[in-house]
């Protein structure tokens, strides 16, 4: 049976390649910068989410099977904090480009400040997205988890109440991002440019070129975090309006968990959800290239990249040797292991050289190699 959806293999392709795509630019000098902490988050998590996706798309492209328990149970929590930690990271990054722009300083002035940046920081982009994936999604998680055919594993939430105690996570932040931080930065942009220009200038951590495509970053962000969970807001509500159950809104902490099976379904039968699931496969990846296009192809990455390659040929150039030398050694060790027995008249000695203690001296020549060793007798 072939794969359900008609663009396999390309989700899991590129979900691969922008991947190792991320990995870079995490490796890169930029993304470990204290006050660059709103894009680690980002590139971190992504880089994770688009390893499940790859991993989802190619076990489950043509069948709808409940299998990988404990693998369902991580992927199906990790989409829940992703898909918090995406919107979060849009007010992370907007709230730390308005402190650089309105104090013009990287860091806080104070040991006291900067520590209460932290917590902040480390609240919005971890502490929450981790919460609200724990104990808040498991209110209303109705089975350990659900899998779609040709999406594989994910979350099973039930009830109304998910937009209640899901949706503003998702669509907040990057609102407040947008109303709040955004006019404050471009104001300032507009009328301080000339004394921001000069701190960016000076500045030896960020630079007015760096400061632009954090805002970029951002500003990507936001546009896909309120477009994307705009339109899932909808879609989770539209089955709700008018409706009659009694039980629709939550069905009550005792009925959502007593069955506690996965659930499975059909790719003909996913209806408006199989549009939001496209969608949602398809921003990760595209927005890894987004952010490799904005910080993976700087001067200071291509050099960490040349430095990268340059190290890694050297490595390659001497393991020929190295291989070659440890041979040596090890043929030498073993003949002077059977040198020794024989002079001692023993058949009964162990060949292995770690046996007898054995040690290697490099004389001072180039060539000269001597092992000695002592033999216990019995």
């Amino acid at each position: 049976m072939g794969a359900v959806d008609p663009t396999y293999p390309l989700l899991p392709i590129a979900s691969v390649i922008t991947s190792l795509l991320l990995l870079l630019v995490l490796f890169s000098s930029f993304a470990r910068q204290s006050w660059n902490l709103g894009v680690t988050f980002l590139c971190f998590w992504l880089f994770f989410e688009n390893i499940a996706w790859t991993i989802n798309a190619i076990i489950w492209s043509d069948n709808a099977d409940i299998k990988l328990y404990v693998y369902c149970d991580i992927v199906s929590h990790l989409q829940i904090l992703t898909s918090v930690v995406k919107p979060m990271s849009s007010l992370l990054i907007m709230r730390r480009l308005y402190l650089i722009a309105n104090s013009q300083a990287v860091e806080s002035p104070t040991d006291a400040m900067r520590r209460k940046d932290r917590l902040i920081e480390w609240t919005i982009g971890l502490v929450i997205p981790v919460l609200v994936a724990g104990p808040i999604y498991y209110v209303i998680q109705g089975s350990r988890f659900a899998v779609s055919e040709g999406f594989g594993c994910g979350g099973a939430m039930i009830g109304a109440l998910k937009i209640v105690l899901i949706q503003p996570w998702l669509i907040l932040p990057p609102l407040l991002a947008l109303t709040v931080y955004y006019p404050r930065v471009v104001r300032i942009l507009y009328r301080q440019h000339t004394e921001l220009n000069r701190f960016l200038q000076t500045n030896q951590s960020i630079s007015r070129s760096c400061y632009l495509r954090v805002l970029a970053l951002a500003s990507v962000d936001i546009i896909f975090s309120l477009s994307l969970n705009t339109t899932g807001f909808v879609l989770y509500l539209l089955p709700y309006i008018g409706s009659d159950q009694p039980d629709s809104f939550y069905p009550g902490w005792d009925s959502a968990h007593s069955d506690w099976s996965p659930k499975s379904h059909a790719y003909a039968g996913l209806g408006t959800e199989k549009a939001l699931l496209f969608f949602t496969r398809w921003t990760t990846p595209i927005f890894a290239i987004v952010i490799f296009g904005l910080f993976g192809l700087t001067q200071g990455a291509r050099a960490s990249y040349r430095e990268a390659f340059w190290t890694v040929n050297e490595w390659l150039r001497q393991l020929p040797y190295n291989l070659v030398f440890f041979r040596r050694l090890r043929n030498k060790r073993m003949r002077e292991v059977k040198r020794l027995s024989i002079e001692s008249g023993s058949s009964d000695i162990d060949m292995s050289t770690s046996s007898h203690g054995l040690t290697v001296d490099k004389r001072h020549s180039n060539s000269d190699w001597t092992v000695a060793g002592d033999i216990e007798h019995s």
